[in-house]
């Protein structure tokens, strides 16, 4: 006798076909990991190229309206947006006293794209002043604060950009990339880039 198709589908599944599905799943689950992965690391070096280029820019602004740099003395650098050295603050006039005696006129030049909730995720932290790149490291800041229009590059970049030593560039912003290591210059995201 003939099962008739009602009482077949009442049946469900056999065990082979719920396995045939199950490793489709997976297959499909291992092909597709590495491939985000890699999307989401382009999408942190998109972000961390942005951050780099507003710093930049925000550097450049504050020179434009003060004539210096958002720093005291004529040193290079490196600066790092790590709180230590209050670059944020007065590139965003927040109320500390670096800041109101650079940026007297307490134009915010910076606005970070994303605040951080503790100081080692990526974001701006507010209570220290620390802004890091997507990875949760500070940005290394570089920039020619005795106005002679060159500045001096690590040695490291020498490879990548074809050229060391002393460049005529003023400002150079750089992150450490997915190894979050600046001497592995390889992944490094940079203004420059």
């Amino acid at each position: 006798m003939k099962s008739s198709p009602s009482s077949r589908l009442s049946r469900g599944f056999t065990l082979i076909e719920l396995l045939i599905v199950i490793s489709i799943i997976a297959i499909l689950a291992t092909v597709s990991v590495p491939v985000t992965k890699n999307v989401m690391n382009k999408a942190r070096s998109a972000s961390a190229q942005n951050d780099c280029m507003q710093i930049q820019n925000a550097i450049k602004a504050f020179y434009n309206e003060y004539y210096h740099y958002p720093v005291r003395g004529d040193s290079e650098g490196p600066y790092q947006t790590d709180g230590a050295s209050a670059i944020m603050d007065v590139l965003m006039s927040n109320s500390t006293a670096e800041a109101e005696h650079l940026n007297r006129r307490k134009i915010p030049l910076f606005e970070p794209s994303k605040m951080a909730k503790t100081a080692n995720l990526p974001g701006f932290h507010i209570d220290t002043g620390r802004f890091n790149d997507p990875w949760g490291q500070p940005y290394e800041i570089y920039m020619d604060a005795d106005d002679d229009e060159e500045l001096t590059i690590p040695a490291i970049y020498g490879t990548k950009f074809g050229r060391s030593g002393r460049i005529k560039k003023t400002i150079f912003v750089h992150s450490g990339g997915p190894d979050k290591k600046i001497e592995t210059v390889a992944d490094n995201v940079s203004s420059w880039d």
